[in-house]
């Protein structure tokens, strides 16, 4: 019996080894599913932004929805559920409502984000039917907002790539007034991603026991880990608090496994930003006598601490170095397409079509990678589940990671595009 037969065949769009694909509604779809056979979810739902006027992110996931995801995880599983700066505490909130304990919120801080603000002075002007003289221009180009162009406004043309932005001076003395004031826009420059977990069964000894869930993989997630295993003898403090020890004597490995994974996450863009502000520290390794300590637990003799290296502060934190090209991988070529008439005729409309993935908010591979390193438990069935899948990303760090999956996506096109990125990821995994 294979693990999939659990599941149900109704509304599969695509397979692999390791994961199902479903088209339709999150809701729907996961109330079909047995009950706590979840381990660990990783997902990137609608904000709630009403983004470009789109009717799927007009509201955050309904505590409905997290209560029927709550109950297909296996008890003590984590899920990590990105948000949207303005909107993360609604998300937050329906996430606590459903049942869930929230344990922290991580930040993916990255260097690559465009303000949207508008410019008061020149509303004044447009407002007064004031006319701008134009003093300066510059042509920008930028490859996510042409895809998001594209993705939401049938009139782009492809071959438009390059566009003009022109400095213009205040007409009215009003407009002067309001020069450099802008809407409340910042530069985005971080998402957070709400870690929360079901409750445990009992402990977390207890849940790993029975469920073989609990907690997250610390090593796994450790920021700039070398070298190797080295085996010490040490015997511990049998002192303790007062004299009244909990330590013991034995063998210890001692591993140099890295600093410990925080809640920051950077893009290159960000790390660079921030080795430019931090400039170059240096972490010396040193001894650390424990002898005396009123704690106990402690080496007899000495610990090691720090790690011997410098540089900038990025180091400290893990850095998803995501490619340029990954939001097309596995869409350049041509492809064929099994069941056209699924799109009505939409979409697409030709055996020949190139696939473009216009799906909006696409995150790193690395990064997802890195959360299914963090959540990685001591158990080779360990199955993750995406209810908003998107593109397909999760189930692409999955496939890399030899990790089994379940993605949910309502639209089909988002489907099509996930399916042929999934297929590329999983022949990368098999070439490594």
């Amino acid at each position: 019996m294979s693990w999939k037969d659990k599941f149900p065949k109704e509304n599969r769009y695509f397979e692999t080894e390791n994961g199902i694909l479903y088209n339709g509604d999150s809701a729907e779809i996961l109330s079909g599913f047995p009950k706590q056979i979840i381990d660990t979810m990783i997902t990137d739902p609608p904000y709630g932004l009403k983004f470009m006027g789109k009717k799927w992110d007009y509201d955050v996931p309904s505590v409905q929805l997290w209560e029927i995801a709550l109950s297909v995880l296996k008890p003590g599983a984590t899920a990590f559920i990105f948000a949207g700066s303005r909107t993360q505490h609604r998300m937050a909130v329906n996430v606590e409502d459903a049942g869930f304990i929230l344990k922290d919120t991580l930040m993916w801080l990255y260097g690559s984000g465009f303000p949207k603000a508008q410019d008061i002075s020149k509303m004044i002007d447009k407002k007064l039917c004031a006319k701008r003289k134009i003093i300066g221009k510059k042509k920008t180009h930028d490859i996510r907002g042409n895809a998001l162009m594209e993705a939401t406004d049938p009139k782009y043309k492809k071959e438009i790539s390059t566009m003009t932005y022109y400095y213009t001076a205040a007409a009215t003395p009003q407009a002067k007034k309001w020069r450099g004031y802008k809407t409340h826009g910042l530069k985005p420059a971080y998402e957070p991603i709400i870690m929360a977990m079901k409750p445990n069964e009992g402990s977390y000894v207890d849940n790993a026991l029975k469920w073989r869930v609990a907690g997250l993989n610390i090593d796994a997630g450790r920021i700039g880990a070398r070298g190797g295993v080295k085996k010490v003898n040490i015997k511990r403090n049998s002192g303790g608090f007062q004299g009244k020890g909990f330590g013991c004597d034995g063998e210890l490995e001692q591993l140099n496994k890295g600093r410990y994974p925080a809640n920051i996450l950077l893009d290159e863009e960000a790390a660079r930003l921030l080795d430019q502000q931090s400039g170059v520290s240096v972490s010396k390794r040193t001894k650390v006598n424990n002898k005396g300590s009123i704690w106990g637990g402690g080496n007899s003799d000495t610990d090691i601490r720090g790690y011997n290296d410098k540089g900038g502060n990025s180091r400290f934190f893990y850095v998803a170095k995501a490619s340029k090209k990954e939001r097309q991988i596995g869409l350049s070529k041509k492809y064929e397409i099994d069941n056209s008439d699924k799109y009505n005729g939409k979409f697409p409309n030709s055996k020949a079509d190139k696939l473009k993935n216009v799906h909006p908010t696409v995150k790193p591979i690395k990064l997802i990678e890195y959360l299914v390193k963090l959540s990685s438990m001591p158990n080779s069935n360990q199955m993750y589940i995406d209810p908003f899948l998107g593109s397909g990303t999760t189930a692409m760090a999955c496939e890399k990671s030899n990790k089994k999956w379940i993605g949910i996506e309502l639209n089909p096109e988002y489907c099509e595009i996930a399916k042929q990125r999934i297929l590329a990821a999983t022949k990368q995994s098999k070439l490594i």
